[in-house]
């Protein structure tokens, strides 16, 4: 490390990067955080353009480099891409990936020389595409309503009619939400993948002048099935968004 370096904060700690992200290029814990993930056998996932891995692992340390488990279907076009993986806070980091050579079995990836870091909470409410909505029975009555956004303990409701949403304090039952979706893998068929919820209660209700909108909170507790369902949705499509993230 050269003097100047010494007194970049950059090379000393965490620094704040753009949305929402802090970096480092700190020798010290971007090998203590690859020496973690070698020791835990933590999964990781490659990504360029065009391709994203499953989970695979890094297999091998030195001071110059390390070794990644090649993905069965690597595809060998690309010299350069993104390494993610959630730290031991689980929160998604990243780091640019140099490939040095490659076996039959192995990646040999130069060492970074920065490591990415989004500072968002686990399980953080996702925002939902366009399209994705929810029925449920009110008050003995079948309603159908908009989501924004979703959490494995609750979902937020819109509605140009406040008539329309459930009152706060108020129970919801039988609970039946639609996003859209061509993950088959989560589990969506013709393009639409659901969840269900024997109940929910509205816990929050607020109204945004501007968008001329009005919502509802609703915190639910999800049978473990579909907790990990969900879960499992938010993290393909909060990988989604950071890989767009990255590359816009």
């Amino acid at each position: 490390m050269t003097s100047s370096q010494k007194n970049d904060p950059v090379y000393l700690g965490w620094v704040e990067h753009h949305a929402g992200y802090e970096y480092t290029k700190s020798e010290l814990i971007i090998r203590q955080t690859l020496t973690w993930l070698l020791e835990k056998r933590v999964f990781v996932t490659i990504f360029h353009k065009g391709y994203q891995s499953g989970g695979t692992v890094v297999i091998e340390l030195s001071d110059e480099s390390l070794v990644i488990d090649k993905p069965r279907d690597w595809p060998e076009t690309h010299a350069t891409f993104r390494v993610i993986f959630r730290n031991a806070a689980k929160l998604w980091s990243h780091f640019r990936g140099e490939l040095l050579s490659a076996s039959s079995s192995s990646l040999y990836v130069k060492f970074p020389e920065e490591l990415f870091l989004l500072q968002r909470r686990q399980h953080y409410r996702l925002n939902l595409p366009e399209g994705s909505g929810v029925t449920f029975l009110y008050n003995q009555k079948k309603c159908k309503l908009n989501m924004r956004d979703l959490s494995t303990g609750g979902m937020l409701l819109s509605s140009r009619d406040p008539q329309e949403l459930p009152q706060e304090r108020q129970t919801i039952h039988n609970i039946s939400i639609a996003i859209p979706s061509e993950d088959t893998m989560a589990g969506a068929e013709n393009g639409i993948l659901r969840f269900k919820i024997k109940e929910g209660e509205v816990v929050r209700a607020f109204a945004n002048a501007k968008l001329r909108l009005f919502f509802a909170g609703v915190r639910f507790y999800p049978s473990r099935q579909e907790e990990d369902r969900i879960m499992k949705y938010i993290r393909q499509r909060e990988l989604t968004l950071l890989r767009k993230g990255i590359h816009d």
